[in-house]
C-alpha cells in the first residue's frame, strides 16, 4: 500500500484535478482509497457525493473524535461513488474541517492525528488498498500537515504560470521547515505541470525553467497537461478521463502521467 498526497499553495493548479484523474486510472486494475481533506470538498463532489448530508461521515469525524468515538474505516469510508469505478473508494470531506482545526491548535501530537488513525488501523486499510491518494488544500494547514506527514510520497502541481511555480518552489521551502523537526524525511518526489496552452511562449519557457530550477529539475514530470474543458467535463459529469474520454489524447496523457510516476517508483 502506498499513500500519496498531492499538494500546492496556488489554488486552480489542477490538484484536485490530477488526483481525480490519476485515481480514475490507477482504479481499473487496483484498489484505491481517495481521501479528502479539502474544506471546500471539491473532489468529494467530483466523485458525486452530497457533502451536505448531515447523516454522511466524513474526514472530520476522524479529526474531531480523537478518542474511542472515532469511526472505524469501514464507517467513514464511501463505498464505490462511482458506479463504473468499483475499485474506488473515498472518505469524504467537510466544510466543518474549518471549526475541527481551530480545535486542534492546541492539541499536543496534533501532525501525527492521521499517522495514528493509520496506525490503528493498518491491518484494514493494507488489506483493501493498493493506493491511498489525499487531496488537500493550498496550503500548509494542521489538517494538511498530517497528510503531508503520513504520505509516503507528496507530488506537487503546478499551471504552467509564474505565480504558481513560485508557490510550488515556496512550498518545497516550507516543507522543508516543518519535516525536520517532526524527524521526516523529504517525501516530495513529483510535480505534475498543468493547464499548458500550446499558444502561449511564456509557457514554454517556464516549463524549461521547471525541468533546470535547483528546486524542481528532479520532480518534474516530462508529461505535461494541458488546458482542454474536457477536464471540466470530468468534474460536472462525475466521471475521470479514463470514462469520459477513453480514447481521447487527454486520457493518453494521464496514461503517460500515471506510468511515470511508477517509472519513478512513486505508484
Amino acid at each position: 500500500m502506498k499513500t500519496i498526497t498531492f499538494a500546492t499553495l496556488k489554488g486552480g493548479s489542477g490538484k484536485t484535478m490530477n488526483t481525480f484523474n490519476i485515481a480514475g486510472i490507477l482504479a481499473e486494475s487496483h484498489k484505491v482509497l481517495l481521501i479528502d481533506v479539502d474544506p471546500q470538498c471539491n473532489l468529494s463532489a467530483n466523485c458525486g457525493i452530497d457533502t451536505g448530508d448531515a447523516q454522511l461521515l466524513t474526514v472530520r469525524d476522524i479529526f474531531g473524535n480523537l478518542s474511542e468515538n472515532q469511526p472505524k474505516p469501514e464507517e467513514v469510508i464511501f463505498k464505490s461513488p462511482i458506479a463504473d469505478l468499483p475499485n474506488l473508494d473515498i472518505i469524504p470531506s467537510s466544510i466543518m474541517l474549518f471549526d475541527t482545526e481551530m480545535n486542534m491548535i492546541n492539541v499536543a501530537g496534533r501532525e501525527n492525528f492521521l499517522k495514528y488513525y493509520f496506525e490503528d488501523y493498518r491491518e484494514y486499510l493494507e488489506n483493501n488498498y493498493d493506493y491511498i491518494l489525499i487531496d488537500t488544500n493550498p496550503s500548509m494547514s494542521i489538517i494538511n500537515i498530517n497528510a503531508f506527514y503520513v504520505a509516503d510520497s507528496i507530488i506537487l502541481t503546478s499551471d504552467v504560470s509564474t505565480n504558481s511555480i513560485s508557490g510550488a518552489e515556496l512550498f518545497c521551502a516550507l516543507w522543508n521547515s516543518k519535516r525536520k523537526p517532526l524527524r521526516k524525511e523529504n517525501n516530495i518526489a513529483a510535480l505534475i505541470l498543468c493547464n499548458r496552452d500550446k499558444r502561449a511562449n511564456l509557457g514554454n519557457e517556464l516549463i524549461e525553467y521547471s525541468s533546470s530550477a535547483e528546486f524542481s529539475k528532479d520532480l518534474v514530470l516530462k508529461t505535461v497537461v494541458p488546458s482542454t474543458v474536457k477536464l471540466k467535463n470530468t468534474e460536472v459529469e462525475h466521471q475521470p478521463v479514463n470514462l469520459l474520454y477513453p480514447k481521447d489524447e487527454i486520457k493518453k496523457v494521464y496514461d503517460n502521467v500515471v506510468s511515470e510516476l511508477k517509472e519513478r517508483g512513486v505508484l
